[in-house]
């Protein structure tokens, strides 16, 4: 979960009932998103509100920004609202800032099936007043063209996934104790290109862009290094979708929304633990897709430059390592099966790997 956390997986639902479920229990993302483009020849695949049919346009959002955080945090669990680092998700750990930070990191995701998703995310962060500060974020995740497995026993397809995104964070310290903090994304666009496995041909294309919205975050500090931390976002997002085999562009708009509390304190010198709880929850007209889960993670300090950490990203197992000198830091951070809930059946078990490279002055 990231400078939005509006990962937005999938639950399906009928006119009349809303599903509600964990994470671990969603329906398939990937899967669904295929299985859309290989309907596109069949008599009546069209059948359904424009909502019902682009439902699942947000797959890169699964690993892209929304689910963006710092190295350092991802190896304990990917938190996003209650950890103070050199970068952050939550807007109000500008107000925290007393010198000037920037950092690069760059993520690859290995998949079973061959897809390969790589992501880079930027920032540089600044205090500009007495007790204020602003961060600048910049991401990109593209993919080569892979296979994607629609349901067992089914054809293979190909994808390829791209998003983009720039965000902009100012926050104040209001109190010793209180911090709040304001974001928008003035960028965000995705896109989902599916492919026919053999010809090469493209069978389906689902952009998304932000139309509006912004985001929230408040703090309670409670020692140093001790927070309790919410984030709240709000947005919209023009969805379309368009095919050699459409009659003309299918178009929607989702409202979407996300909550993140979580805390993060020291339990003696040398041990940092946070956990964290989320929900994004994106609707448009009855459809509804509500995701949850937890973040938890500790960092030991085996001296003064050297990190060890570990997490559980909503039950799968991440991992980490760091080092700190005055003025920069190296991180490395490893998660296995990340988001294999909902994408597992489709792309198989994955690894991914990140390192960050940050300085100050």
């Amino acid at each position: 979960m990231r400078s939005r956390m509006q990962c937005a997986a999938t639950v399906r639902g009928v006119r009349s009932v809303v599903v509600r479920t964990s994470l671990s229990r969603l329906i398939l993302l990937s899967g669904l998103i295929v299985l859309f483009a290989s309907l596109m020849a069949a008599p009546g695949w069209s059948q359904g509100t424009p909502a019902e049919i682009v439902r699942d346009y947000s797959l890169p959002h699964l690993f892209g920004l929304p689910t963006a955080t710092t190295t350092r945090q991802f190896g304990m669990g990917g938190t996003t609202a209650c950890v103070l680092d050199n970068g952050f998700a939550n807007p109000a750990f500008a107000g925290a800032l007393e010198q000037s930070h920037a950092g690069v990191r760059y993520s690859i995701t290995e998949f079973d099936s061959g897809l390969q998703l790589k992501g880079a995310q930027g920032w540089l962060n600044t205090p500009v007043g007495d007790g204020q500060g602003v961060q600048l974020v910049g991401f990109w995740l593209d993919s080569d063209r892979g296979p994607v497995l629609p349901a067992p026993g089914a054809n293979f397809v190909m994808a390829e996934l791209y998003e983009g995104d720039i965000s902009l964070h100012y926050g104040r310290r209001l109190s010793d104790t209180w911090l709040v903090g304001i974001g928008a994304s003035p960028v965000f666009s995705t896109s989902t290109n599916i492919y026919h496995p053999t010809t090469g041909a493209l069978l389906s294309r689902v952009d998304s862009s932000v139309d509006a919205g912004g985001r929230l975050g408040v703090l309670y500090q409670f020692a140093p290094e001790g927070f309790i931390g919410g984030v709240v976002d709000v947005y919209s997002e023009d969805v379309k979708m368009v095919g050699p085999g459409l009659p003309g562009a299918i178009m929607s708009e989702f409202d979407a929304t996300q909550y993140a509390l979580g805390v993060s304190g020291r339990v003696g010198d040398r041990v940092l633990l946070a956990l964290e709880w989320a929900e994004l929850k994106s609707e448009s007209g009855v459809v509804e897709n509500v995701a949850s889960g937890w973040h938890a993670g500790i960092e030991f300090d085996i001296n003064e430059q050297a990190k060890l950490r570990a997490g559980l990203d909503d039950g799968e197992l991440t991992t980490g390592f760091g080092y700190e000198s005055e003025n920069w830091s190296a991180n490395f951070a490893y998660i296995k099966d990340w988001n294999e809930d909902l994408v597992g059946a489709a792309l198989g078990e994955s690894d991914t790997s990140q390192i960050e490279i940050t300085t100050s002055w």
